[in-house]
């Protein structure tokens, strides 16, 4: 027999397999995780269908990796040799589980498609009944063995299906239930009644699909596709190389703007380089000869010569997508209001119709309440109708919700953790304060510098122009420029030497900075960026730079912490002294510094451990993995890494915070009007069950209380597309 199994992740107590033969197999992937689960080595058993992955947990002391693997291999031999058979499926190639199902939607498979098939189908044959009868003034035969009795069998088929694959499972669920109905309902006579409960659970089928397929379009329509090429150092020339080409070794040649593609040494040239992707470091990081590089990071400026050291799948960039891509495949499952109110109308669907009868003794007036029962509003329009007008209002601010469950996790959640670059603060440092020293006014001070900086592109520079800008002050002219990569600018204006830069550079051209320094060691320890202004070896004064806090961020805590987010949490990359300053600033008491994005995976993991259900803001790819790890994750959309937001649960399309507070308002709002409408279903049933026991209710009035009810589930549900909270009172906040 040819294997399918393949070893993608393994660590002490844990390994995740990818299966070929489980994909979209819910019977093997029932066996393999009951038969597993029998030793008591085995922690947990995980699988997942959808791309035929089948994550174990053990106890490291009792087996290991190879003796699980070796026990897998056995259990699909044993069950290949009893059926006979065996089922090849493509593997699951992508880091972000690019399967035979998203192969299959990209390629056209739609599944609104065969809903809207199936809905059409249904509504075409309810509309002829309507023009025969109503208009036409004719009678509709309904019995089993008449033309609409028949069609009717077959339009159940698919309900069939799904009970029939259910019930191998030992599952009995809302399929079974109603594909019963529908043929009590023919075998009676009343084939009408079958296809006003057909009608009503494929238009939610319908919506739900729509729901499904315009998310996964819409985030598509966001993720950025990288570069796939880059320049290799041949003989001395630069010779064009495709990255999935690139070995270990292999120089690479990196200018300004480029994304870096392999873990390595920079061997020649230098440059200013961003990694906030990786680190959430705000700041560009000067690099040169012997420094390390990392993939995913970035060439702000200059040009470097990197030798390969890690390639492909071994960077420490793809070593994190692999890290999120487990996350994602092995989610734990959140039980959906609609699950909830599935299985109480299933209980009581029975008890009532088995109830009337023993008690009445007349099937007559048990299947009349069986009909009554058997409506499915009360589980898929209660909550699918909310869901989906909630999700189209978000829809509208450019919000992206991937599902219902998030939506209602997000109103539940009791702590918000913040990532810092990109999230709170925006990625443009702004120019926050001046110093000026001997007797140098303000706008002096700031002439002199944008004079220098009036054609560096450098952000710092763009501050200063910008300042410049707001406050009318135009530059000089400069004769000579130079550019110290990581340290400054030096500029000839007037006649007199002008030097805009950090301590390196006033030391390098010999500038006393003795008392500029104790200036600015307060602003340094409020996580401030500061540049001495030199005028002919003596200086000016200090310019202090900030990254520009959003201003809704102070009031986006505040509603948090309203809305029932008790704990504000920020984790980031950042230096201590700049996250710390952050976090006073927005009264955030916790503060996280300097981690790396497996210790925010872990600190998320760790709030969760004390029994809190977290949501996870960020937009990098060092926000990934805890963006996955947490019970909800949100990314910043504009500014953020595809990476983030693929593993991310919900889209900020506009980069605009306050949306994080319309969510969470949305959610609860949604879970009141799910509520309401579950009342509103369930009354009318209670109330249909009560006169249908009573004799009081026919078959045909039973079908009327399906329709009256569903209008008045939708009409509800209808509000939340005008859904808009208390607008957000923005400000920038207060300085130092």
């Amino acid at each position: 027999m040819k294997q399918n199994i393949t070893i993608r992740h393994s660590i002490p107590g844990r390994i995740r397999l990818h299966i070929r033969d489980m994909y979209k197999n819910a019977e093997l992937a029932n066996t393999l995780d009951g038969e597993l689960s029998k030793a008591k080595s085995i922690e947990n058993v995980r699988a997942n269908i959808r791309c035929g992955s089948l994550a174990v947990r053990f106890d490291a002391a009792q087996t290991n990796a190879d003796r699980i693997l070796r026990r897998v291999t056995e259990l699909l031999n044993a069950l290949s040799a009893a059926k006979g058979c065996e089922v090849d499926a493509p593997s699951c190639a992508s880091p972000l589980c690019e399967c035979k199902a998203c192969k299959a939607t990209q390629a056209g498979c739609n599944p609104v498609k065969s809903a809207l098939r199936r809905f059409v189908a249904v509504s075409s044959v309810m509309g002829v009944v309507f023009v025969r009868t109503s208009l036409l003034g004719l009678t509709v035969a309904e019995t089993a063995l008449s033309p609409l009795g028949l069609v009717a069998i077959g339009l159940s088929v698919p309900l069939f299906k799904k009970a029939y694959d259910q019930l191998r499972q030992k599952r009995f669920t809302l399929e079974a239930f109603l594909g019963a109905s529908c043929v009590a309902a023919v075998a009676a006579g009343e084939a009408l009644t079958a296809f006003e409960v057909l009608w009503i659970n494929s238009g939610a089928e319908l919506v739900k699909a729509w729901i499904t397929e315009r998310s996964r379009k819409s985030i598509s329509e966001i993720l950025q596709v990288a570069s796939h090429h880059t320049f290799v150092l041949v003989d001395g020339v630069e010779v064009e190389k495709e990255v999935k080409d690139l070995r270990q070794g292999d120089v690479v040649v990196l200018h300004t703007s480029e994304k870096v593609c392999v873990d390595g040494e920079i061997v020649d040239g230098e440059a200013l380089m961003d990694e906030a992707p990786i680190s959430g470091r705000s700041d560009f990081i000067p690099k040169a000869t012997g420094d390390k590089v990392l993939a995913g990071t970035f060439v702000r400026q200059g040009v470097i010569y990197v030798r390969a050291e890690e390639v492909g799948d071994r960077t420490y960039l793809s070593r994190v997508l692999k890290m999120v891509e487990d996350s994602l495949e092995n989610r734990a499952p959140i039980e959906g209001v609609a699950d909830r109110l599935a299985a109480n109308l299933i209980k009581v669907g029975f008890v009532t119709t088995a109830g009337t009868w023993l008690l009445t003794g007349s099937l007559y007036r048990a299947f009349t309440v069986l009909l009554v029962m058997a409506c499915p509003c009360a589980t898929v329009l209660a909550a699918s109708t909310a869901i989906s007008a909630a999700i189209s209002a978000a829809a509208k601010r450019n919000i992206l919700i991937k599902g219902g469950r998030y939506l209602e996790e997000v109103g539940k959640t009791d702590t918000v953790c913040f990532d810092k670059t990109g999230t709170l603060t925006t990625n443009e440092p702004m120019l926050a304060r001046m110093i000026s020293m001997n007797g140098t006014s303000e706008e002096r001070l700031l002439q002199k510098a944008v004079s220098v900086e009036m054609h560096n592109h450098h952000p710092l520079a763009q501050a200063i122009k910008n300042e410049a800008d707001r406050r009318g002050v135009l530059p000089e002219d400069h004769t000579v420029c130079e550019y110290f990569l990581g340290m400054g600018m030096r500029a000839e204006v007037g006649g007199r030497e002008i030097l805009v830069g950090n301590r390196k550079l006033m030391e390098k051209e010999d500038v006393p900075v003795k008392n500029a320094s104790v200036k600015a060691a307060p602003l340094r320890r409020q996580g401030r960026t500061v540049l001495f202004v030199a005028d002919n070896k003596k200086i000016l004064g200090l310019l202090a730079f900030d990254n520009m806090i959003r201003p809704e961020s102070g009031e986006v805590v505040k509603r948090l912490r309203r809305g029932g987010a008790d704990s504000i949490v920020l984790i980031t990359g950042d230096e201590p002294n700049t996250a710390n300053e952050l976090a006073k600033r927005l009264d955030i008491t916790q503060c996280h510094a300097s981690v790396m994005p497996e210790d925010k995976a872990d600190i998320v993991a760790d709030l969760q451990a004390r029994g809190n259900n977290v949501l996870m803001v960020g937009d990098g790819v060092n926000d990934a993995l805890a963006l996955t790890r947490a019970d909800v994750g949100v990314a910043m959309g504009a500014g953020g890494s595809e990476v983030a937001i693929e593993a991310a649960d919900i889209a900020l399309v506009n980069d605009d915070l306050s949306g994080l507070i319309y969510v969470q308002s949305l959610s609860q709002a949604t879970l009141k009007v799910v509520h309401q409408n579950f009342w509103i279903a369930t009354g009318s049933n209670l109330a249909g069950v009560v006169f249908g026991a009573m004799g009081m209710l026919t078959p045909i009035m039973a079908g009327m209380i399906h329709i009256g009810h569903s209008l008045g589930v939708l009409a509800n549900s209808a509000r939340l597309l005008r859904y808009d909270p208390p607008a957000l009172e923005t400000s920038r906040p207060r300085e130092q």
